[in-house]
């Protein structure tokens, strides 16, 4: 299993408040293209594997997150096979390679994002913990992607991370 700090690359520290690309420009298909054959380089790793680093990097990241999940405070033994946390990590995995896929179709893929952001709302997510997860799949991409975690795909990966977070955030939180 891959993990932050075990032969890789320390993740970049990335402030999502003032990233190193215009994330409100237009995603284009070249963004598009590289995400979605990255993203396929990524799942050759295993969702388990990748849920896995992507949580440890949000609970590196903001060590109190782990209040949000139940399920995962004090067990000792939250990444078991089957355990409830490395379920949800999957599930999460797999809506991010959802979103991936649809990334060509919006229409499909508007709707999933502002229904899973209103579900975030009553868990108790707040719009700041959007910024958390942002930096935790950075962080998490360029462990799987090495030598492929270019700048352009760094960059492509922010204006989908925007977008994802824009549309599950927008309508859902009160100003």
């Amino acid at each position: 299993m891959a993990v932050v700090g075990e032969n890789h690359p320390t993740p970049i520290t990335l402030d999502l408040k003032s990233p190193p690309v215009d994330v409100n420009a237009p995603l284009d298909a070249r963004d598009i293209d590289l995400v979605q054959q990255t993203f396929a380089r990524v799942a050759m790793l295993g969702s388990n594997t990748i849920g896995r680093i992507l949580f440890m990097n949000i609970f590196k990241i903001a060590p109190g997150a782990v209040e949000l999940f139940p399920f995962a405070k004090g067990d000792a033994h939250m990444w078991r096979p089957g355990s409830p946390l490395e379920v949800h990590a999957l599930k999460v995995v797999e809506t991010v390679a959802t979103a991936v896929s649809l990334l060509k179709d919006l229409d499909t893929l508007v709707p999933i994002l502002q229904s899973l952001g209103l579900k975030h709302v009553g868990y108790g997510v707040e719009k700041a913990h959007y910024d958390v997860v942002g930096q935790a799949l950075i962080a998490t991409l360029e462990v799987a992607l090495t030598r492929h975690f270019t700048e352009p795909v760094k960059n492509a990966y922010l204006k989908v991370w925007t977008i994802v977070k824009n549309t599950m955030i927008t309508d859902n939180y009160g100003e």
